[in-house]
């Protein structure tokens, strides 16, 4: 009958550990070949095997020497920034290093850095490049929607829902765009950072807004707080508003098919229509920031007829 395996410390089987600490502790070194570990890196082992670059970020955090840096777009996604589904499926890390060498192992896109316009910090236990350096280094990686729908996200955060500060400021973006003249993908830096706005909560609020002014629409209020006329204090906040022509535009992705949220929101069109709003709900099939489908154009029509019959002009 086999041997059976030593077992391991509960908190290695979550996060991972190195080799060396593994013999430090006094478990066997044949113990570190069992089939039941995952070698994401050299020297270090997991009992799963990651599910996508976060848990790997955290594996490699194991070995991280002091000069390496996560960056680009794994560093964006580590800041928590909507990506596409690429992205976050990704298997390989883009690591960089402000020393004398790229860093060179498995999984890893290596890069070098210049250590003095490439500003540094930590998260948790990663070094990691800034928000505002990791979405400019992105701007080669990403489409300009997806570059816009993160710079929103790193200067609104979770702000207009909690008052939780965000993670950079469009006036920092700015700065790190002019900072950075040379790099690649620096035009599509600067056409996305004239389109990045504080207020959206998702992606496809992002999506929407730019939906809206490609065509032809004006811009709307993002996370509009609607007060009642009376000053009993806010009926709702908005996804999306035209304050001056009382139009309302929620966006209902699949969070909101619980009961609670579906009376919540039942609620809050009967209230928006009491005080003379009117309320467009729309899914994601009728986002699509390029207007290339017939339910993005078709829900643009219906906008605009509204906001026309409220009194809105093109040409104002």
């Amino acid at each position: 009958m086999p041997r059976p395996a030593t077992p391991l410390p509960p908190e290695w089987m979550t996060y991972g550990f190195r080799v060396h600490e593994a013999h430090l502790r006094g478990i066997p070194p044949g113990r570190m070949s069992g089939r039941d570990l995952m070698r994401p890196f050299n020297e270090v082992r997991m009992a799963d095997a990651p599910r996508g670059p976060r848990e790997l970020a955290l594996a490699y955090a194991l070995r991280q020497a002091p000069d390496q840096v996560m960056s680009h777009t794994t560093a964006l996604l580590l800041w928590g920034a909507p990506l596409p589904r690429r992205i976050e499926q990704q298997r390989a890390l883009h690591v960089s290093s402000i020393g004398p060498a790229r860093p060179r192992t498995n999984h890893t896109i290596p890069h070098r850095l210049y250590p003095h316009r490439t500003p540094v910090t930590m998260l948790g236990d990663l070094h990691i490049t800034t928000p505002a350096v990791s979405w400019v280094m992105s701007a080669p990686l990403l489409a300009l929607d997806e570059l816009i729908a993160a710079g929103d996200y790193l200067v609104t955060g979770t702000h207009p829902f909690d008052g939780s500060p965000p993670l950079t400021t469009i006036e920092e973006l700015a700065a790190t765009v002019a900072a950075r003249p040379g790099d690649r993908g620096i035009r599509r830096a600067r056409e996305a950072l004239d389109l990045v706005r504080y207020g959206p909560l998702s992606s496809r609020e992002t999506g929407a807004r730019l939906m809206f002014i490609r065509a032809g629409l004006p811009e709307p209020a993002l996370n509009y707080t609607r007060q009642h006329p009376t000053g009993a204090g806010p009926v709702a906040m908005l996804d999306l508003a035209y304050p001056e022509f009382r139009e309302a535009i929620e966006y209902e992705s699949l969070l909101h098919l619980s009961p609670e949220k579906f009376r919540r929101d039942i609620r809050k069109v009967q209230e928006l229509a009491a005080i003379g709003w009117e309320t467009h709900r729309l899914t994601a099939d009728d986002v699509d920031a390029r207007l290339r489908t017939p339910a993005s154009r078709a829900a643009v029509a219906r906008i605009r007829a509204s906001l026309r019959s409220r009194g809105w002009r093109p040409d104002r």
